[in-house]
This record gives C-alpha cells, structure tokens and sequence, in this order.
C-alpha cells in the first residue's frame, strides 16, 4: 500500500469484507481456537496469590502469559487478553465468570509474532481486542461476537500498532491509537476508528516517538477524543486532542528537574463528562519515580504525587492504572517487580486499600490493569514469573 498523499486527511480503508480475512494464504492460524489450560482452580488461586495482607481479596489463574488487558462487563464477568512475545507466540482470551475462580473460556485468537502492551474493549456482547502485530506491521483487532471471532488489521504503511489504546465511541464505534515509532522510521502516533467493516485511519500527532512510553485514549461526553502519551524527545508527557476533525497537541507536565515525566499513562473520563483524571510515572533515576496523578483538561492541569516506587526496570509496561468508584474517587493501583499497591485519593489525600508482595521465588511483571465493577469491588490483572513465559492472575476486592 502506497503512504498517503496527506496525513491531515482520514483516509477509508477497504473493509475486510470486501479484502478478504486479512491473513496471507499461508497463515492457517483459526480466529478462536479453543486451548486446553486446565488447573484446579484452588491450585491456580494459591499460584497467584501474593505476600501480605489479602484479606478481602480473591485470587484466580487467568492462563499462561504477560502482559493482560482487563474489561468487566456489568453483569461482573471478567474479560482478559494476555499475549506471549515470541516468533511462534499468540494472542489470547480468556473469560472467569461472576463470582467464579476457574476460567470459563480460553481461545486462541491468533498465532504468530506480536508485541503488548494490548488493550481490551467492550462493548454489549461483543469484545475487541488490540495487539500488534511484527509481521504484518499493523495494529490488528480481534473481534468477538458470542463465540465467534474475526481478524481485521487496520492497514497502514508504516509499522503502526505499538502500545495501542481504545474506547467505544459514543456512537458504538471502536477508536484506537498506537503508535508508528521512531525505531521503525514511522510518522508518529496513528488514530483509527472501526466502523464494523471499514477502517478510517489519520495521523493525530506527528512525530518521531518511541513506542515504549506508554499512552491512553479516551473520548469526552462532547465527542472530542484525547490520547495521553509520552514525547521520549522532550522527557514529556503530551496530550492529543481531537476536536471537530482537527488535532491539537499540548503539553500535561513539562520533564522539570526529573529524569523525565510521562511514562506508562492511563485515563479515564470524569462522570461530568469532560474532566479527565490521569495517572503516569515521573522517573528520578532509571529504576526510582513517583506515580503522578493529574486532573483537569488541555493545558490545565493540577498534579500531585501519588505513591513513591522503586525497583521497576524495562520498558513497554503498564506500572500505573487507575478507574474510578462510585463516588467519582481516583483509585490507583502500582506495580514493581516485587511491591503491588492499592489506593484511592479522597479530598486530595492519599488513602491505603492493600499493598501486596511478590511470594517467594516470584517477579512481578510490572504491568497492572485495574477496573471498578458495577457492584463496586475492584478487579485487577497483572502477570509475575512462575510458568513459562508468564502467569497471568486475577484478584478481586469483596
């Protein structure tokens, strides 16, 4: 496919339906191919519980893996995708239904070479998973309908797909951004929306970034869509904002005295439908930081420091995650290799929920995802060491 003539303009892509599945002739890879991971749920639950204090929580063995995305439909069923990097890897789904510690479903969504983080949406009975793919060079979504799963890449010419971040659109669409990094000569950060069958696809902030700084997007009750990532260039965390076709780039916290500032962001929406709540890693050293917590809009801002941590390494992570309760309350979970916490800002102080240690003998994975469910309880997922590549674990609050 020929790069576009002008990245300002969305460009419609050919539906899948029209191209076929998008899989070379080769490629013998089954969308939903079911996986034998059975273990006594009593066993999977003692594997993932950690070090500490876990009254109140539950544990579960979601499967083998790293890197998971979590969603929670409102009935409390929890969703999870998790991946293992590798040349003959794959991409996979798993679902543990209400109150349940063993895992009800587990496929395969497709096999071949992919890179996390990935991301996990729902919306009503379907399921919309996003990785990327080294292969194709194209972030891909693994569409699940009931039982049923499908493959649609969302083709560009670039290397596009890294870190990818979606939401459900007001009008029931999927919105997506990753990245098209520096590392692969790529143009900078790339915004599609799924429509069902067609891909339109723009450049929504242009540049040349790494991929491995993490970003987030989200859409506000007036339809402008905002993705929060980290300029690897400035040391900064930057916001993109799309509003009436038209993307404008600010910045959230500029890098100060840190190392740098904006690392591994996550968002989320206030309910009064404008006011978003962010939390990201400002780092002092390679392997020291604070979690940051930022509230307000495009070039208005109020940060405070949220929980010290240390002992992290790597890049391309999750260590930050936030939702928030029913009272509208930021609670924020953080992840190191060995340490995991729990906590909610109330007032503009610093409440303690659960701080948890990797067991013996155990690495955390440093990445997090948290979700508050209808009922109120609070859903994590994370992955640590102990199976080959990884174990990916569930806990859940009472």
């Amino acid at each position: 496919m020929k790069r576009w003539g002008s990245w300002g303009a969305a460009i419609a892509v050919a539906s899948l339906a029209a191209c076929g599945d998008g899989l070379g002739p080769d490629d013998a890879s089954t969308p939903g191919n079911p996986v034998d991971d059975t273990m006594d749920p009593a066993v999977g639950a003692l594997m993932c519980k950690p070090s500490g204090s876990t009254t109140g929580w539950a544990f579960s063995r979601l499967g083998v893996g790293t890197k998971p995305a979590l969603a929670v439909g409102d009935d409390g069923t929890v969703h999870a995708a998790f991946i293992f990097e590798d040349g003959d890897g794959w991409t996979r789904y798993a679902r543990l239904d209400p109150g349940g510690q063993a895992v009800s479903s587990l496929v395969t969504i497709e096999e071949g070479f992919f890179y996390g983080p990935i991301d996990l949406v729902l919306n009503g009975a379907r399921s919309w998973v996003l990785y990327h793919d080294h292969t194709r060079g194209d972030q891909v979504l693994g569409a699940r309908i009931g039982s049923d799963w499908s493959l649609h890449p969302m083709p560009n010419s670039g290397h596009d797909g890294w870190y990818g971040s979606g939401t459900v659109s007001a009008r029931g669409t999927l919105l997506t951004a990753s990245y098209d990094p520096s590392g692969f000569e790529g143009a900078g950060m790339i915004y599609g929306e799924w429509n069902g069958s067609d891909w339109t696809i723009e450049l929504a902030a242009g540049g040349s970034f790494d991929y491995a700084g993490g970003m987030a997007l989200v859409q506000a009750g007036d339809g402008s869509v905002h993705v929060a990532f980290f300029d690897d260039v400035l040391g900064e965390i930057m916001l993109a904002t799309r509003t009436g076709g038209e993307w404008t780039v600010t910045t959230v916290e500029a890098g100060g005295d840190a190392l740098d500032v904006g690392y591994f962001p996550d968002m989320v929406v206030d309910p009064d439908g404008s006011t978003l709540h962010m939390v990201y890693l400002e780092r002092a050293t390679a392997s020291t930081g604070v979690v940051r917590y930022a509230r307000g809009g495009p070039g208005a801002f109020e940060m405070m420091d949220v929980v010290e941590v240390a002992g992290f390494s790597g890049s391309a992570r999750d260590i930050a995650t936030l939702d928030l309760d029913a009272f509208g309350r930021p609670v924020i979970a953080t992840q190191t290799k060995s340490d995991f916490t729990v906590v909610r800002l109330v007032d503009g102080a610093v409440q303690p929920i659960a701080s948890f240690s990797a067991a013996s003998g155990i690495t955390l994975g440093q990445q997090t995802e948290i979700e508050i469910d209808a009922q109120g309880r609070t859903h994590i997922v994370r992955w640590q060491s102990g199976e080959n590549p990884g174990t990916v674990c569930h806990a859940v609050s009472g």
